[in-house]
């Protein structure tokens, strides 16, 4: 598998991937009504106008041998919602039959090395308390850094954590396979 930042031709392969993870990651977590909200053609217009933009935050996917698109991860530079963090991981989404295979490690390692380029010492991120993915971002050295409530959808809640590295450095090491 290799990574690669996306392009406006990606933009329907990342919302199949984005609604797919959406609802089958956090069915059971998060209201079912929300979840049934995303869809294909609205999502894949999302990713459109994204990339279509002249500045955009950093968008990387991790495609097969055959050119398969099997993830992407979402990130952005700047002053995060926890200081002194300067970079955020905004997502992190893998097709499931590609999950644990080195995908989620190789997309956040290409991500850090893009964020360190553009100056950020450090990486944070929000995900869901009940998300099985913690276990990659806690392996990856992330420290527990804060905890919410949010809102979702016609008024649930749900938990969130906040993972941090504070070098942003020790992920640039993991990037085994980046393009």
């Amino acid at each position: 598998m290799r990574t690669r930042e996306a392009t406006i031709e990606d933009s329907e392969s990342l919302a199949h991937i984005q609604v797919d993870s959406y609802r089958g990651a956090y069915t059971g977590i998060l209201p079912a009504a929300y979840l049934m909200q995303f869809t294909y053609e609205e999502q894949t217009q999302d990713w459109r106008d994204l990339l279509g933009q002249a500045q955009h935050d950093l968008l990387y996917v991790i495609e097969t041998d055959a050119g398969d698109i099997v993830g992407y991860a979402l990130a952005k530079p700047g002053l995060t919602s926890i200081a002194p963090y300067d970079s955020e991981l905004v997502a992190l989404h893998i097709r499931k039959a590609s999950q644990r295979q080195g995908a989620g490690r190789q997309l956040i390692a290409a991500s850090a090395r893009r964020l360190q380029q553009a100056g950020c010492a450090s990486l944070m991120l929000w995900t869901l308390a009940q998300n099985p993915a913690r276990i990659l971002y806690e392996r990856l050295g992330g420290r527990l850094i804060g905890e919410q409530e949010i809102i979702v959808g016609d008024n649930a809640t749900a938990v969130e954590v906040a993972y941090g590295w504070p070098n942003i450095e020790a992920l640039c090491a993991n990037e085994g396979g980046i393009l």
